[in-house]
């Protein structure tokens, strides 16, 4: 939990950076007496307050909390880093011991919190074992995600690490409901790129689905959306399932090129593991064919 102190803090720290008076910053919207007390952690402030202040510092709220939270990870941030270290190892062990975790804080408490983090801890572990997933837990997981009308982001992690496990239709419908619930995300960077990151995952399973079609209808929707020259994360792994999908639809040289050409720019970049885990996606594509 934020804490009024940790918020006080770094509205002062920003204050100072842009070298502005407590005179400044309050100016006909509270004292300057309480606006230090606020600094120092002394007093709470209202909300309508609180904006008229970041206006004066002309900072927006999204970027005044961007920059509180990234001290405090929510538990499934927390969750779902161990997971995902764990995955990346093939520590098979590991992710049994939160799943196990998981479930048990479950089985003891009903809170079906619990039951989601052990079903994406699920999906994780069938990636891993080759498995599957009961239809009955992958329910769970769809019927939640059907059932919240905002989601945040706790819902876009869930959702994220758990595509694999989702059926075809049901992961069409929720990816539709990223795409265009504008509301929601809004079209500032952070958003854009979490949005674009999504669709990109669902476009992989696709592929590896043999669902071209869907596939395609999503590359050419990333491809409206125009990806920002700094998203090369992004960037690279449009090109790189763009080329699958070329491959995958009988049109090889041309998918062979475009597959090289991104491999060539993440190998220039010189990031390993992302290379050695694309380049053993595309041999085995290639081993496909023949």
């Amino acid at each position: 939990m934020i804490e009024t102190e940790e918020m006080g803090t770094l509205f002062k720290k920003i204050r100072l950076s842009k070298k502005l008076s407590l005179k400044d910053v309050a100016g006909d919207y509270l004292s300057v007496s309480f606006l230090s007390k606020f600094e120092r952690g002394e007093s709470e402030i209202t909300l309508s307050r609180f904006l008229l202040l970041l206006d004066n510092l002309d900072v927006s709220i999204e970027e005044f909390y961007g920059i509180l939270s990234k001290g405090h990870a929510t538990k499934t941030e927390k969750l779902i880093e161990k997971v995902s270290k764990s995955f990346q190892e093939n520590n098979l062990l590991a992710l049994k011991k939160y799943y196990k975790e998981e479930i048990g804080a479950y089985n003891e408490t009903g809170n079906k919190t619990y039951l989601y983090n052990a079903i994406m801890i699920e999906s994780f572990m069938v990636s891993l074992t080759g498995e599957t997933i009961t239809e009955e837990k992958v329910s769970h997981i769809t019927d939640y995600l059907f059932g919240i009308e905002q989601w945040g982001k706790r819902e876009l992690i869930i959702f994220g690490n758990s595509m694999t496990a989702i059926s075809t239709e049901a992961l069409n419908i929720l990816i539709k409901e990223i795409v265009y619930k504008t509301v929601l995300f809004g079209n500032d960077e952070s958003n854009k790129r979490i949005r674009i990151g999504l669709v990109i995952n669902a476009i992989s399973v696709y592929l590896d689905r043999e669902q071209l079609e869907l596939a395609k209808l999503y590359l050419d929707i990333i491809s409206d959306m125009s990806i920002p020259e700094t998203f090369l994360y992004e960037r690279f792994e449009y090109r790189f399932l763009l080329g699958l999908y070329w491959i995958k639809s009988g049109k090889i040289a041309i998918g062979k090129k475009k597959v090289e050409s991104a491999l060539g720019s993440i190998r220039a970049l010189g990031v390993e593991n992302l290379l050695i885990a694309r380049e053993d996606i595309y041999e085995n594509i290639l081993g496909s064919l023949k």
